[in-house]
């Protein structure tokens, strides 16, 4: 095993891989330097952040799609799936605007200073993307089946975001004439949208292991959407992990009305990456394989090239959140972090070997019911008409289980996600949807299968689930 090839200095990832340069996760989405462009602060500072990079992020989604319909001759279906991919985008901004209006504008009031921005408006891409806009009448004139419903729908959308959009921004900058960076500056904008080239293995003969990286000579709009969804992914991982790192010593140590809103934060995250998971589902499955699995011959001899065997399950902060959200204590589950002969990398990174060691939420929530005398859990429930003096206890065990029970929707989502887009085929990486579908509890896997043991992976709360059995049965 050794470390993945550096891809224009960025951050190590602290994974070990079979070849240096095979395609690797954290390589082709850029998740160090992603990562590396927040810069450390509060984790309230880091909630607003995220907010203004995820819709930027998405932004370039809108921008190359409806570009890519606008120049089209409009005698396929792909600017009908381009504009309809911007309607379920802008279906997802009104669930995040939900979000942001709830936690950051109104519980928090969170503010960032900014230079006064121009006729144009804080954001340059926007701005671009309400120019585009304009010229879609053109499109909706083409006979194209579905063609003038897509723009119909897409400009409905658009409208309803913007003054929403518009609002928010309004709320959250403070413009001020001198002495404070410009909004792009602020966000680090020209290196946050130049992270989608798409670093993969290079062409290869076949059978042999590739010996350099490439970025393909485009990156299509279907391709530039997947890699952009897995960021948008990992932006909000990062805030997970930080506010459960803020909560956990405040459960801990019985302060649950401190604990209890960043933890509800982190539920309503969750819930947002739930309709997420559905994006890549947008393009059509034989528009996926295009860049999932490229083949050429040259001089006779067959090369390969794209995303096998990177997988999405080699998102370190994802398998932090499974850490520290209590899977730490399951042995299957830390036998499938300490890896395998037959899989092509090794997953544990030093700051997942540390959260090993650490206490996680279930624990802290045990601690903080310890402090109240409370044996068992069952004693901290009463009916909603009677007095409860672990009151808040109560409604911070709620939204546990709200949390967990949209992390298991997302487990869901994603195995469906899988399906549509390729069916029964093992995926980019080395598992398969089937093992999916065995950690999300709902098939056994059967081909492609590396571990012996049965990859469930539990709920991270089970011990609060257990009480809803148990309540009024005795």
């Amino acid at each position: 095993m050794t470390r993945p090839a550096s891809w224009q200095n960025d951050p190590d990832c602290e994974h070990e891989v079979a070849c240096a340069h095979q395609t690797h996760y954290c390589t082709y989405i850029r998740v160090p330097r992603l990562l590396s462009l927040r810069p450390p602060g509060s984790a309230d500072e880091l909630l607003l952040l995220t907010s203004l990079h995820w819709h930027e992020l998405w932004f370039k989604v809108l921008l190359v799609d409806l570009r890519a319909a606008l120049a089209d001759d409009c005698t396929t279906y792909e600017p009908v799936k381009l504009l309809r991919r911007g309607v379920a985008l802008f279906k997802l901004f009104a669930q995040h605007l939900d979000f942001a209006e709830s936690f950051v504008v109104r519980e928090l009031g969170l503010t960032m200073e900014v230079r006064a921005p121009g006729r144009g408006g804080a954001s340059g891409q926007w701005a671009q993307l309400a120019a585009l806009s304009r010229q879609l009448p053109r499109l909706g004139r083409e006979p194209y089946p579905g063609l003038g419903q897509a723009v119909r729908e897409y400009h409905a959308y658009f409208r309803a975001f913007r003054a929403r959009y518009q609002k928010f921004l309004a709320a959250t900058l403070i413009p001020k004439k001198s002495r404070a960076p410009a909004y792009s500056q602020r966000l680090r904008l020209a290196e946050l949208l130049a992270l989608q080239d798409g670093p993969k293995a290079d062409w290869t003969a076949a059978g042999r292991r590739p010996s350099a990286l490439m970025v393909p000579q485009r990156v299509s709009p279907d391709e530039n959407m997947f890699i952009i969804v897995h960021q948008c992914f990992e932006v909000w991982f990062q805030v997970m992990l930080d506010h459960i790192d803020r909560a956990l010593p405040l459960l801990a140590g019985g302060q649950v009305a401190e604990a209890a809103p960043v933890l509800g934060r982190v539920a309503a995250i969750q819930k947002l990456l739930v309709t997420q998971i559905q994006i890549p589902a947008t393009m059509l499955p034989l528009d996926f394989m295009r860049f999932r699995h490229q083949k050429m011959e040259r001089g006779g001899q067959l090369y390969t090239t794209g995303l096998s065997p990177a997988s999405g399950t080699e998102s370190y902060q994802f398998r932090e959140i499974e850490i520290v959200c209590g899977l730490r204590d399951d042995p299957v589950f830390r036998k499938y972090l300490a890896g395998a002969e037959a899989l092509p990398i090794r997953l544990l990174t030093l700051r997942q070997r540390e959260r090993l060691t650490q206490m996680t939420l279930p624990e802290a929530f045990r601690r903080a019911a310890d402090g109240r005398g409370l044996t068992h859990y069952d004693d901290l429930f009463t009916p909603a008409d009677a007095p409860n003096p672990h009151a808040d206890l109560a409604a911070l065990a709620d939204s546990l289980l709200e949390f967990d029970e949209f992390f298991r929707f997302w487990r869901f989502g994603h195995v469906s996600m899988v399906e549509k887009m390729i069916g029964a085929k093992s995926g980019t990486g080395f598992l398969g949807p089937e093992y999916l579908m065995e950690t999300a509890g709902i098939k056994i896997q059967e081909m492609n299968r590396v571990f012996e043991e049965r990859q469930v992976r539990p709920r991270f709360f089970e011990e609060l689930w257990a009480v809803r059995t148990r309540l009024g049965s005795y």
